[in-house]
Order: structure tokens, then sequence, then C-alpha cells
């Protein structure tokens, strides 16, 4: 292959990759391929996957998935397929998607691991059908294939380029190749020099009156309880929502980067779907990670405020353990994965009793669930299984759903709903898209939950939402970690 370097710098690792024998081979076996897409795996340099989607404005539609933790992160843009759906099938129709995109794609990597190769990126709605003005961007169900990614794993950092080679010969795909990477590398240049000021969101307003606002919330709140001790449920997850204006367009990945700071124990996401609008949160519950079989989630329910002294935390942390209401809604939500799961499953294991689940404004009672799954049960199957679970339905689920628009009079979006990634072996991981926010134009729409039981106090519950508010708002008010 002719790789013209003279004039492109170009990586050691990129060149190793490009010019080896099992990489010619590939162009050469492709060439003669019918499928029309082509993805490539490759390690490049350490990069920071977030200043890459900084770095690249152009791009419309973008993904960022970070857990600091877990020490993974994931950026991506453009799109070269998208599978979407809406309506009761959804779930299915999404495998039957990304099944006929695994026969359209010859896919390279030159190295073996468990995240080389393309991802798809996305999620799905809280309800079956999504027609609000907004959410509509999104859709019921919507997934994007992108155009690059970039993948940092421990220290490891991987480029992932997919695009149609339509009827192209080795060399021009090597070219291609060539010149995606080199107009990639190149923006690192400006780094540098790099001066350019974003602006504070400004000075914020809420649209709405405080006051009114828990009024509402408390009359809710009333009204799910007497549907409780008439029998209609057990258990019912109200949300609300708070729409606050900014003098300047709020910048996702602005945003995204303060939320990862301060919460390096939640998964941080964002999708953006143009320019000016993008669903943004920083959720500390997973709803599940698949692979080889293996199944983990997470049971989450139950929460308190932080203490300000270490004597008043433990306390608080001993008063959720022992909170009879708390205990019997974390219980709903681990009784509800389990008979969601028992029919996939060969086992299911969990610890007897919760343990608490230490955030930096909230704390909460946590019990992991892990599951061996059955041959040919695909990630799909068990999302549409598990969602949405008691903690942000209610329980029974299909009873206390049916309740929820009715009496929050909101629409719910994406909060709530599975937001992830999976690839085209089966693997993924996805989290349940709560303390977040929708941005559009100079607007964000903040959301917050909890559960109901039969002797919720709707004062507290409305001090549970304030809490639950704060990681969102203060990002959005640009305050940062040491500076609060």
């Amino acid at each position: 292959m002719s790789s013209n370097f003279s004039d492109q710098i170009i990586p050691t690792e990129f060149i190793e990759a490009l010019d080896s024998q099992e990489f010619t081979d590939f162009l050469i076996q492709i060439s003669k391929s019918d499928l029309p897409l082509l993805s490539v795996t490759l390690p490049i340099a350490p990069i920071d996957p977030l200043a890459a989607l900084e770095l690249n404005p152009e791009y419309d539609e973008k993904f960022y998935w970070d857990h600091p933790e877990n020490d993974l992160s994931i950026s991506a843009a453009g799109k070269v397929r998208e599978l979407k759906s809406t309506g009761g099938n959804r779930f299915d129709q999404i495998s039957e998607q990304t099944s006929s995109i695994k026969k359209e794609i010859d896919a390279y990597t030159s190295i073996k691991h468990s995240m080389a190769g393309p991802l798809l990126l996305g999620g799905y709605s809280f309800d079956k059908y999504n027609i609000g003005k907004v959410w509509k961007k999104f859709g019921a169900a919507n997934f994007i294939l992108p155009e690059w990614m970039i993948v940092k794993n421990g220290n490891l950092h991987l480029l992932t380029l997919t695009f149609d080679k339509e009827d192209c010969t080795p060399d021009e795909i090597y070219q291609q190749i060539i010149s995606q990477i080199t107009g990639f590398l190149n923006i690192s240049t400006v780094l540098p020099g790099f001066t350019d000021e974003i602006p504070s969101s400004g000075n914020l307003n809420s649209t709405q009156n405080s006051i009114q606002e828990k009024n509402s919330w408390i009359e809710k709140v009333e009204l799910a309880k007497s549907y409780i001790k008439s029998g209609k449920f057990e258990k019912i997850v109200l949300a609300r929502s708070k729409t606050i204006e900014s003098k300047f367009r709020p910048e996702s990945t602005v945003l995204i980067h303060q939320l990862r700071q301060k919460y390096p124990e939640c998964f941080n996401f964002m999708i953006q779907k143009d320019s000016k609008t993008a669903f943004i949160g920083s959720t500390p519950e997973r709803l599940a990670s698949f692979r080889n079989s293996i199944f983990s989630t997470d049971g989450l329910a139950g929460s308190t405020s932080r203490g300000r002294s270490a004597i008043e935390d433990a306390s608080l942390a001993n008063n959720l353990m022992n909170s009879q209401k708390d205990r019997d809604e974390h219980d709903f939500v681990v009784r509800a994965i389990n008979e969601n799961l028992k029919n996939f499953s060969y086992r299911i294991e969990h610890p007897k009793q919760p343990s608490i689940k230490k955030l930096k404004n909230v704390q909460h009672l946590f019990t992991p669930i892990s599951a061996s799954i059955k041959e040919n049960v695909q990630i799909h199957d068990l999302i549409n299984e598990m969602h949405p679970t008691p903690a942000v339905g209610g329980f029974p689920r299909e009873e206390a759903v049916a309740h929820i628009h009715d009496i929050e009079q909101i629409d719910r979006g994406w909060y709530a709903a599975p937001i992830g990634w999976f690839n085209l072996s089966g693997s993924g991981e996805f989290a349940v898209a709560i303390r977040s926010a929708l941005l559009h134009d100079e607007s964000a729409t903040l959301y917050a939950g909890c559960g109901i039981v039969a002797d919720s106090d709707p004062e507290k519950e409305w001090n549970e939402t304030l809490l639950k508010f704060k990681p969102m708002l203060d990002s959005l008010n640009g305050n940062r970690p040491g500076n609060e």
C-alpha cells in the first residue's frame, strides 16, 4: 500500500498496525467483499475522549459515556447507521436491526480486547412511545453506529473508524483510513495554544414558582398514597421536572466534565442529537452489564442525605438502614429484579441484606445482583424484561406504571430510561438515566423522582427531589470541585 507518510505525522502505533501483513491481507479480502461497511480499530496515544469531542465541533450527533471509578470512557461522533424503533416491540426490533448491521460490516481490529470493534450507542425512552416536541428527536429507541469512536479503558486507548467503503480498491481504502486518522490527529495541535473561553450559564431563572410547585407535588404524593391504600399497587415512583433558563446555551461537554469530576462513582453520560439539543446526566444506577453470559445489575432504592460530619453521616446511614419505609421500598426492587430474571437465568446471586452506597450528596440502600444467563438470550431481551425497575416505576410494575403519567403530568422522555452501549457480539452496559437534564436552546429541564409507599411523607419526598436536583443544578451554576 502507498501511505504517503512524507507530509503526514502518524504515530508509530498506527504505522505498525497499518503496515502489517495482517492488515494488508484484510484489505485485499474486504475489497472482494460485498459488505458495504468497514470498521477499523487501532491503538492510539493517550487522549481524553471528552476533549476529542470538544475538538470536533462540526459534528451534531455526539455521545459520551464515562465511569471514572471503573476507568472506562467512550466518546463518539457522526452517524454511519442509525437503529430506531417505537412501540411495544421496540426492543425486539432493535435486536433484529442489530443482526442486520452485523451482516453488513467487515471489522478489523489490530488488538484483542473486549472494547475493540464497533459499538452501537444510545438508548430507549421510558415509555414505548415518545412524542414530546423536543424528546421526539430522541425517539422511543435510538442507537447510532458512529463515524469515529475513542475508548479509554485503563491505560489502553482505542480509535475505531467506521465508513461506507463502496467499490473501493485496497489502496483507496488504505488512503481513506490514513486521511481520516491524519485529520483526527491534526486537531490535537490546537491544544498547546487553546485559549477559547467557554461562557458560564449566566443568571439562571426557574420558569416555575417553587411554592406552587411544592403544593402541586404534595397533592400528587397524597393522590398516589390514596391509590396505594385502595390496593391499586404497593409502590409508585413519581418524578417532577424543573425548567431552568439561562443567558447562554449550556455547553453539554462542559457540564459533563464537571459531573465526572464531582461524581466519579456514577455513570456520566451525554447523548446529543443536534447542536441545540442534548440529554445529559450523572446516574448511580446501573441497569445492565452483560458479558460472557454473566449479567450484573444494581438494586438501588431508599435514600437519605450526607452528613456534615462523620458522626452525622454515619447516623444518617444507620437511620436509613433501619428505616422500615426505605427497606420496604428497597425490597420491592430486589424482589422484582429476581422475578424478572428468573426465566432467563440459571442462577441469581446477591447479598441477603443491602449495604449503603455513598455518593457526594446522597446515600442509598444498595444491593448488587448477578446472574448467569441462558444461551441465546440477547441484551435487549434482558433490558426489556428489567425496564422499568421498581426503583423508577413501581411495584407491581404494570399496575404502578399505568398510573404514572396521569399523576405526574410530565413528559419523561428518556428520563429514568435505559441508556448505554452494546457491541455486535452481544456484550454491553446500560444505566438508568436518572439525575439528568434535557438541554435545548438556552434552557435545561431537570428531572428527579422518589419512591412513594403507604407511609411516605410528602414533605420529606419534596426534600429528596431537591437533593437529587443538586448535581445538575451545581453544574449549570458552574460550581466546580473545590469551589462549592
